[in-house]
């Protein structure tokens, strides 16, 4: 009789519990490829970094119009008004019932706003996102003097109580 590569006969492989194993194991491989396949992803691709500026004069309170353009895909970011970074996503077209929520969170440096005195440290939005527009933005830009923080910038995206996207960004004074 011949033999395999680790000694053992073809006939007795084939006579073993190995050969009823196989329908089982290939339908737990279904079964679970089925599973995966029918996880859908929320956000299929993303982008970040320092979205391009139109004006190159800021004043405070100046604040740009959109956040369309090129991102420069940079983490490092100069903290001086008028600068303006964060991400671009797309979100999947299918697998929302209707309109989903995301909750976008910011974690930054402590700020003290100066006309209340209050300290900032985080900042969250609710964004119902349309079906039909698929790409999205999330930005901070620093368009007054006491947001010129230096740290470390995370900002989070969430669906449901599921986490999407995380992104850091370090701030640092140039």
């Amino acid at each position: 009789m011949p033999y395999g590569k680790i000694g053992t006969r073809f006939s007795d492989a084939t006579n073993s519990g190995m050969t009823k194993m196989k329908p089982v194991l290939f339908l737990i491989c279904l079964a679970a490829g089925s599973v995966l396949a029918n996880e859908q992803r929320i956000i299929y691709d993303f982008e970040y970094g320092i979205f391009s500026r139109g004006m190159e004069e800021f004043k405070e309170g100046d604040r740009t119009v959109t956040s369309e353009g090129p991102l420069d895909p940079v983490t490092v970011i100069p903290a001086r008004l008028g600068t303006k970074f964060g991400i671009r996503y797309w979100l999947s077209r299918g697998g929302f019932d209707d309109k989903p929520t995301l909750h976008l969170i910011y974690h930054v440096p402590t700020m003290v706003h100066p006309n209340t005195g209050e300290y900032i440290d985080k900042i969250e939005i609710l964004q119902e996102a349309s079906a039909l527009d698929y790409t999205h933005t999330m930005a901070f830009e620093f368009a007054e003097q006491y947001e010129l923080v230096p740290g470390e910038y995370r900002f989070y995206i969430f669906f449901e109580n599921q986490k999407l996207l995380e992104q850091v960004f370090q701030v640092v004074l140039r």
